[in-house]
């Protein structure tokens, strides 16, 4: 099947040069070309080439064009040329970090393992060609392998912090956390990086719920990057997971002055945290006056400040916020705390949502109960 594809892509070249081209050398133009760069331009001089001459360079041929189709993306037709070129005596080992390459796009994981070890000498003299053979290991079910792999690529490139970090996912995946975390250490203290490398090693512990070895990580990226609302955000957004809200709204509260729209979730986390007063403080750098209103009247009912909550009533209209049943249960409720029984039915019966009614005819029984008892209900 490759000999019949080989020849007619073959049959496809020009079948006469003329006179100027068969001046020309085409297969030495095409791989200058390539040496430099110049991908299509190298293409189109391979494409000229006369293969009747009986000199023809094939093993040169079709490595070159092995080559060019590797880099056009065309893995499967590159590792057809590639093979022609070995079996007519190609062999440079170079050669077979390409068809490693093309075995690694087409998923063929045994293909890059067999590539690599016919490079030998070549394929320990580039770093990432460890990285690719561990991962076939990995994708083949051969950890023990893959892990052997990186140990001799740390060994012989111990400053490149790709292994550390591919040791950590393979930990993390093996449920090893402890020493996933020891590695991820290893990884960030290996070289320059910057947050999104602290982001995905965070993400990927939070993911499987070691919320205190993140939490660590993010820490110290926030002393480093302190300036990341993202490192921020995900070191509070796991404090929330651990139920530390305290320690998240701490963590959003410092970060309002990076980002004042997380005023409002600080003010929201003190407030489940037990610190209304907080919240409060926090609510008043809100810009959204909308969301600041609607916010407002949780931290007014947490703290039975019911005469400030109906104090908001023409403002809570203004921004449309008595349209919802939440907001109209919370007025009525407040004129029921504050005995005007007749404000509090009002607003009590504009609620529509099933649960909120429950209670709202609850609270219409009291009302019946203190109108025929009043000394019931001083």
């Amino acid at each position: 099947m490759k000999k019949r594809l080989l020849t007619l892509l073959l049959l496809s070249l020009p079948g006469l040069a003329t006179a100027a081209e068969q001046r020309i050398d085409y297969v030495e133009l095409g791989a200058k070309l390539l040496k430099d760069g110049y991908v299509q331009r190298a293409g189109n001089a391979l494409e000229k080439v006369d293969v009747r001459r009986d000199d023809f360079p094939f093993t040169r041929y079709y490595t070159l064009k092995g080559v060019l189709l590797h880099k056009q993306g065309y893995p499967a037709l590159s590792n057809i040329f590639f093979d022609e070129a070995a079996a007519r005596g190609q062999d440079n080992p170079a050669i077979q970090l390409y068809v490693a390459r093309n075995h690694w796009q087409l998923q063929e994981y045994a293909g890059v393992v067999e590539a690599l070890d016919r490079a030998g000498e070549k394929a320990l003299e580039n770093r990432q060609m460890f990285v690719i053979r561990a991962e076939a290991h990995k994708q083949l079910g051969e950890m023990e392998k893959a892990w052997s792999v990186l140990d001799a690529g740390i060994e012989r490139f111990p400053g490149y912090p790709r292994f550390y970090r591919q040791k950590f996912y393979y930990l993390v995946g093996l449920g090893f956390y402890r020493q996933a975390v020891e590695y991820a250490r290893e990884y960030l203290a290996a070289g320059e990086h910057d947050p999104e490398d602290y982001l995905a090693v965070a993400y990927a512990l939070r993911e499987n719920r070691q919320l205190d070895a993140a939490a660590a990580l993010l820490e110290e990226a926030v002393l480093r990057f302190g300036h990341d609302a993202k490192l921020i955000e995900l070191l509070g957004q796991v404090y929330i997971d651990g139920e530390r809200y305290l320690s998240a709204a701490q963590v959003f509260d410092r970060a309002t002055l990076l980002e004042p729209g997380f005023a409002h979730k600080a003010a929201a986390l003190y407030l489940k945290a037990g610190q209304p007063v907080r919240a409060l403080q926090l609510n008043r750098r809100i810009g959204d006056q909308k969301a600041k209103f609607r916010q407002r009247v949780g931290i007014d009912i947490h703290l039975d400040d019911y005469q400030s909550l109906v104090a908001k009533t023409d403002a809570l209209e203004r921004y449309g916020l008595l349209e919802e049943n939440d907001i109209v249960y919370a007025v009525g409720y407040a004129w029921f705390r504050l005995g005007d029984f007749d404000r509090a039915k009002a607003y009590l019966k504009r609620v529509t949502d099933d649960r909120l009614f429950q209670k709202a005819s609850h609270i219409f029984k009291q009302i019946d109960q203190c109108n025929a008892e009043p000394t019931a209900c001083i």
